[in-house]
C-alpha cells in the first residue's frame, strides 16, 4: 500500500464523519488498502451505534457492505431485515429518507447507499431492480443523470428554477453515485445483467463527451461554465476504471477513468497533508460559482474515500473482485 493512501484517508477522517454515506466511502477505502487493523477499530465504533437510523435510512444502509467485508456477518444480516421491514418506496423506488420535508423524493445518492449492500448480501434481483428503477428514474436521454426527482408529483412539478439545487441538472456526484454503484453492485454478483450494462455505457459515453482537457468533470457535467468539482470526478472515475477491471466497461472508459486520476494528483490533492482540493460540500447553487466557503473545500469524506479506493486499484494493482469481497449465499439470510 502507497503511504499516500493511508495519509488521504487521515486527512478525510479528521473531518466530520455524520453520515453512512461518508462511513461507507471511508471504509471501503480502507478495506481495499488493507488497513486491516483501523478497518476492525472504525467497524467496531460503527456497531456501537444501531446501524439503520431514521431519517437517513437508506444512506445508513450503506454500512452492510463495509460490515460484511469486515466478517460482520451477524450484524449485517440483522441491519439488512430491519431495513426490508422499514424501507420506504415510491413508484417501486427506494426513497432516500423517511423526513417529512422530502417525502417522495428519489436522489441519485440513493443507488450508492442502497444497491451495493443488497448484492453484497445476496439479493442480487433487488440490487438489479434499484439500480434499473433510479437510473430510469433520473436520467436523461443521453444517459446523464439528474440529483434527484419528485416521485410524488408530475414531472413537470418535479422542479424549480435553474438557479437552486434542485433544479434537475446533472449534477456530478449523482454521475458517480450511481457508476460507482453499479460498479461495487457487479462486483459480487454471478452475471452482469444487460440491463444495467448498457446503462452504464450509455452514461459513460456522454461523460467522456464532457470530460475536461485536464480529465475533470465539472458540478454540473454537461456546462462549460460550471466550476471543477473533485469529489464528483473522483466517483465517476473510479466507478469508470473499476467497471473496466471487472470486464463490463471498454478500454475508453477505462482510460477515462484513469486520466481523471492523473488530473486530481497533478492539480488538486495536497500530498503533504492528503487532502483533496475543490471539492463540492454541496449542496451548491447549481451552474453558480459560488465565493461562499460552505461550498467548496477540501478533504470532504466523501472524495477522500473514493481517491484513496481509485489510488488503491490504479496505482498500488489492489484488484477489484478479491479473494475477500464474495456476496453471502442467499439461503443464509434473513428473510
Amino acid at each position: 500500500m502507497s503511504g499516500i493512501v493511508r495519509k488521504i484517508l487521515e486527512r478525510g477522517w479528521v473531518e466530520p464523519i455524520d453520515t453512512g454515506g461518508k462511513h461507507s466511502a471511508m471504509l471501503n477505502g480502507m478495506h481495499i488498502a488493507g488497513l486491516s487493523d483501523w478497518y476492525a477499530e472504525k467497524l467496531a465504533e460503527v456497531l456501537a451505534e444501531p446501524i439503520i437510523t431514521h431519517p437517513n435510512l437508506s444512506d445508513s444502509f450503506s454500512r452492510v457492505r463495509p460490515l460484511i467485508l469486515g466478517g460482520r456477518i451477524d450484524a449485517a444480516q440483522a441491519a439488512y431485515a430491519t431495513y426490508l421491514r422499514e424501507r420506504v418506496e415510491v413508484k417501486g423506488i427506494p426513497q432516500h429518507t423517511t423526513a417529512k420535508s422530502t417525502n417522495g423524493w428519489i436522489f441519485a445518492d440513493t443507488a450508492y447507499m442502497v444497491c451495493p449492500s443488497l448484492a453484497i448480501v445476496g439479493d442480487f434481483a433487488r440490487a438489479e431492480a434499484d439500480l434499473v428503477s433510479i437510473y430510469d428514474a433520473l436520467a436523461l436521454e443521453n444517459g446523464l443523470l439528474r440529483h434527484v426527482l419528485n416521485g410524488s408529483v408530475d414531472l413537470a412539478d418535479s422542479y424549480v428554477g435553474i438557479d437552486i439545487w434542485i433544479d434537475g441538472s446533472t449534477w456530478g456526484r449523482a454521475q458517480g453515485w450511481w457508476l460507482a454503484a453499479a460498479a461495487d453492485a457487479l462486483e459480487v454478483m454471478p452475471s452482469h445483467p444487460a440491463a444495467v450494462v448498457e446503462r452504464f455505457a450509455r452514461t459513460c459515453a456522454s461523460l467522456i463527451d464532457c470530460q475536461s482537457g485536464d480529465g475533470l468533470w465539472r458540478v454540473t457535467v454537461d456546462d462549460e461554465f460550471a466550476p471543477i468539482d473533485t469529489s464528483g470526478t473522483v466517483m465517476i472515475a473510479y466507478g469508470m476504471f473499476k467497471a473496466h477491471q471487472l470486464g463490463f466497461a471498454d478500454d475508453a472508459v477505462g482510460a477515462a477513468g484513469f486520466r481523471a486520476l492523473e488530473g486530481l494528483l497533478k492539480g488538486h490533492l495536497d500530498w503533504r497533508t492528503g487532502a483533496l482540493r475543490n471539492q463540492q460540500m454541496g449542496p451548491m447553487i447549481v451552474n453558480i460559482a459560488s465565493p461562499n466557503p460552505r461550498y467548496f473545500g477540501e478533504a470532504n469524506p466523501y472524495g477522500q474515500g473514493f481517491l484513496a479506493q481509485l489510488y488503491s486499484l490504479a496505482i498500488d494493482g489492489k484488484a477489484a473482485a478479491g479473494p475477500d469481497v464474495r456476496a453471502l449465499e442467499r439461503q443464509a439470510m434473513a428473510s
